[in-house]
């Protein structure tokens, strides 16, 4: 008799407690995040979600939230290296009236793949680590990013050329190799604007290597970099593959100078060459000596928080800074659909950040008023590079 009258109350509490919860979630702006959270990359989704997103996220809610509310974000799996379910999944959000803005996304082999859905469905997307050279052009030439796809990384068609003729100019370097990963849009697009940088700064090219991120052993690729000796290596791979390529040409005895682009900001890069990436030069959107106090108080912040060596690196720096960029476009935004959301893009203009000063001058990539070269130093720690 007892059990009968606990489960009669028991279904008499639970409308009453549910009833509680949805006002409660009605008190919060739910967006979703679009990153890795499954596959071969899932350690790298996590390691944004809870080192770079989550810590400043608790900053933007100090600070009143987005449009009144406290912000709260869902995971929403980009699959990557695969992009079929993503591109559904995408397609789905997009019919969501109240969705104002997806963010997150990450890879370029991911943002490329829902470029056109974007545009058709007029869904603003904020992609703060997607690095790789864009590919699709106007008639006139100019990037195409549709009506509202915006990107918060360095990018290799502006800064590597720039990157590579610094390397020339104060080291005196001759001879290059390249190696690209031949089964990712980041790897393979910045590889085009690499070896064009390298004949542009009268480099030789004395090999030049592929491979997939999935492989493990580079013994061929190792002994014929070895064989021609180049006084450097330009790489373009996912952070993991490259510190595992760069590890086993250490210990094959490969000396020479390895130059990236902000694959040299991951974690996965120093992790898995187990240090022997040091001394490797690259650009970031930010360098862990820079002596603002915006800077030194994140360090000091993802210190407390993860309790490891080091420093950030820049892919959770990006979405530390990102979330925070965020709710500056939404709070600012004239009103509160995609539209508004998208106009507000455009009038941000010399916004500082962790990164620096920012603007979009147009739909795409976002604008700084220089590159960020950096150098690996003890513990993965992004240097300047002066």
């Amino acid at each position: 008799m007892r059990k009968l009258i606990a489960l009669a109350l028991t279904a008499l509490m639970m409308p009453i407690f549910f009833g509680a919860s949805e006002a409660s979630s009605q008190d919060k702006l739910r967006l979703p995040f679009a990153y890795i959270f499954s596959g071969p990359f899932i350690e790298f989704g996590e390691r944004v979600w809870n080192e770079g997103l989550m810590p400043g996220l608790e900053v933007v809610n100090k600070n009143g939230g987005i449009w009144g509310k406290q912000v709260e974000f869902y995971k929403v799996d980009t699959r990557f290296p695969e992009t079929a379910a993503w591109v559904a999944e995408f397609r789905r959000l997009c019919k969501d009236e109240k969705v104002p803005i997806v963010f997150g996304v990450g890879a370029t082999k991911s943002t490329i793949a829902i470029y056109q859905d974007s545009n058709k469905c007029g869904m603003p997307v904020l992609s703060p680590s997607s690095g790789g050279a864009w590919p699709f052009r106007t008639d006139d030439g100019k990037k195409d990013f549709g009506c509202c796809m915006f990107r918060y990384q360095p990018v290799p068609d502006e800064v590597m050329p720039v990157l590579i003729k610094t390397v020339k100019d104060r080291l005196g370097f001759k001879t290059a190799a390249i190696s690209h990963s031949i089964d990712d849009d980041f790897a393979a697009n910045n590889y085009k604007v690499s070896r064009k940088a390298l004949v542009d700064n009268g480099f030789k090219i004395v090999d030049d290597v592929g491979f997939k991120d999935a492989e493990t052993n580079f013994a061929s690729q190792v002994a014929s970099f070895r064989h021609n000796n180049p006084d450097m290596i330009v790489m373009h791979h996912q952070p993991g593959p490259a510190g595992t390529f760069v590890l086993q040409l250490r210990d094959r005895g490969v000396k020479a100078q390895v130059v990236t682009a902000i694959t040299v900001g991951g974690a996965d890069f120093w992790k898995q060459s187990n240090g022997k990436a040091k001394g490797t030069i690259g650009y970031s959107l930010y360098s862990a000596d820079d002596p603002r106090p915006a800077v030194q108080d994140w360090v000091k912040k993802w210190h407390a928080i993860t309790g490891k060596k080091g420093a950030p690196d820049a892919f959770v720096t990006t979405y530390y800074d990102a979330v925070q960029v965020l709710a500056h476009v939404m709070n600012t935004a004239k009103t509160r659909d995609r539209e508004g959301v998208i106009q507000s893009f455009l009038n941000v203009k010399a916004h500082k950040t962790i990164s620096g000063t920012i603007t979009w001058k147009n739909v795409g990539d976002v604008f700084r008023p220089g590159p960020i070269f950096v150098q690996l130093g003890d513990e993965g720690v992004l240097n300047l590079w002066k």
